[in-house]
């Protein structure tokens, strides 16, 4: 049990280091053009003002990207976040994600790493990529409807996916659609309870984050260790 909760905490850890890595080039680019001998404003408002910055466009579209391919943090992680945020492009941020999925996922099917391969990615187990296999097998491209709920992570399916002949334009379409549906249906559910949440959310966007950040490495460990 002890052993669990350290594996647990330490898998936390390790994820929360690496979205802070991951954002922070694209935040330091923001802050050396735009941040300094202005006006000042609080940490939260500061956040909203990254997020409508064309940097933060740049970080949606590579998050994306590098999903399709090595990445283990889902887009809609980052996007939901915003939902609370009082900027009016949250839009044009989808957008990015949808570019980024797309050319992530041209990237990993070009690409295309062997099985030998796939599985020694980060959180990528040898069974998930089987499961992905029998799906493609049964289903054809209409095995991507098991991904967004699935739990297997997208880059299983991009990697695999020229194995089966699967025509890539077609592919690319059937994929984003079926992606940018989980994030529909959890901004759906977001906004219906935006009245409630909102003003808690715009005080405590670091909080809230590092909240988000444990719930979605504990699902992220669970899924590992099911398929272990």
């Amino acid at each position: 049990m002890v052993d669990d909760l350290i594996k647990i905490i330490l898998n936390y850890l390790i994820i929360q280091a690496c979205i802070i890595l991951f954002a922070l080039p694209f935040y330091w680019l923001y802050r050396r053009k735009y941040v300094g001998g202005g006006v000042k404003v609080d940490f939260n408002r500061h956040l909203e003002n990254f997020f409508s910055s064309r940097y933060a466009n740049w970080l949606v579209f590579f998050w994306a990207a590098a999903e399709a391919v090595v990445w283990f943090v889902i887009p809609e992680f980052l996007l939901l976040l915003i939902v609370f945020m009082r900027i009016r492009r949250k839009r044009q941020l989808l957008y990015y994600d949808i570019y980024g999925t797309a050319a992530g996922t041209l990237f990993a099917y070009v690409v295309h790493l062997p099985t030998s391969l796939i599985d020694k990615l980060p959180y990528i187990q040898p069974d998930m990529v089987t499961q992905v296999q029998n799906w493609y097998n049964d289903l054809g491209i209409f095995a991507l409807i098991h991904q967004p709920f699935s739990g297997v992570p997208y880059k299983v399916f991009t990697h695999l996916a020229p194995e089966y002949g699967l025509f890539l334009p077609l592919f690319l379409i059937f994929a984003v659609v079926v992606r940018i549906s989980r994030f529909y249906i959890a901004y759906v559910i977001l906004v219906s309870i935006y009245p409630v949440l909102h003003k808690y959310v715009y005080r405590n966007y670091v909080r809230v984050a590092i909240v988000g950040t444990f719930i979605f490495s504990l699902m992220l460990w669970k899924v590992y260790t099911a398929y272990s």
